[in-house]
């Protein structure tokens, strides 16, 4: 009996070493399921297809992109590279800068590390790490860019005749991607193309380092005058204000506005001309001390 039983375990031995990592196998009519190690184990993390470089703007959140396929129970982590400060494990961040976040929408393989009102020393590399072994990682580099101004191109009060189109131009010298979406408005209404006003429409023109957002505003009426702002999300505002006038009223109010300037200009040119006959003053009392000296000094 015993040597039976010292057969029978070593038959056992015997399957389950022949068995594979994950397999079955039969006894005494029973069928069981043997996994060995840990879940997809057999799996290895691949890095997925983001943008390696990242630009925010100075005081607005910086967003660094991280997507590992295949991750099973390894856990994502972002380092900072200058300084090997381990930030986030995970969904946990270890920092005590609390403007570091990691953001893992469910059921993605998404690990984005958020820096919350980013500055120029956080300008660097931030590695995205996986627990495997050998880890491995993705180097993710940070720009920050300081804050643009938007300029609205031409004057800054506009005189549109009753009937036209008002154009309005807005450039900013930085690319679409750091200046975020251009919002237009009328005063503190926000001007889109469902506006109950009808006849807007707005074009984009992007490049690497400029963005120039158009506004057209078709068949002006006087109550389209007011103050108009180009606000992009990610730089500062800028304004101008738009007169629709009537044709006999766009010509005086060129005139008022020439004779404006005129004022301004003459106001100007007076001040310069007392300025030179200062100077001339001062130059002919500075002639009368020399010439003084000079007969002083014959006569001694």
């Amino acid at each position: 009996m015993k040597v039976g039983r010292l057969l029978d375990v070593v038959v056992t031995l015997m399957v389950i070493l022949a068995t594979p990592a994950s397999g079955r196998y039969d006894r005494g009519g029973h069928q069981h399921s043997i996994t060995w190690g840990r879940a997809n184990s057999h799996s290895s993390a691949v890095f997925g297809n983001v943008p390696t470089n990242v630009t925010a703007v100075f005081g607005h959140r910086a967003r660094l992109p991280c997507q590992v396929k295949n991750l099973g129970l390894k856990d994502v982590s972002w380092i900072r590279q200058r300084d090997l400060h381990i930030l986030t494990v995970g969904i946990f961040t270890y920092t005590s800068d609390e403007r570091f976040k990691v953001y893992h929408p469910p059921e993605t393989d998404d690990w984005f590390l958020d820096i919350i009102s980013v500055t120029f020393r956080d300008v660097g590399v931030y590695e995205c790490q996986v627990s495997t072994s050998p880890k491995v990682s993705l180097p993710i580099h940070l720009n920050v860019l300081a804050v643009q101004e938007a300029e609205i191109l031409g004057p800054r009060e506009v005189y549109i005749q009753h009937g036209s189109t008002i154009s309005l131009h807005c450039e900013v010298q930085a690319g679409v991607e750091v200046v975020g979406p251009v919002r237009w408005l009328r005063g503190t209404s926000i001007l889109n193309y469902s506006s109950p006003r009808g006849g807007i429409s707005m074009e984009v023109e992007k490049t690497p380092t400029r963005t120039i957002s158009k506004l057209y505003m078709t068949r002006a009426l006087k109550v389209d005058s007011g103050n108009y702002t180009c606000a992009p999300t990610y730089a500062l505002p800028d304004s101008v204000t738009v007169n629709v006038v009537n044709a006999g009223e766009e010509s005086a109010a060129a005139v008022q506005s020439g004779v404006t300037a005129l004022r301004a200009d003459t106001g100007v040119m007076w001040a310069c001309v007392g300025v030179m006959w200062a100077c001339v003053g001062v130059m002919w009392v500075a002639t009368l001390v020399v010439t003084c000296l000079a007969s002083a000094s014959q006569l001694t």
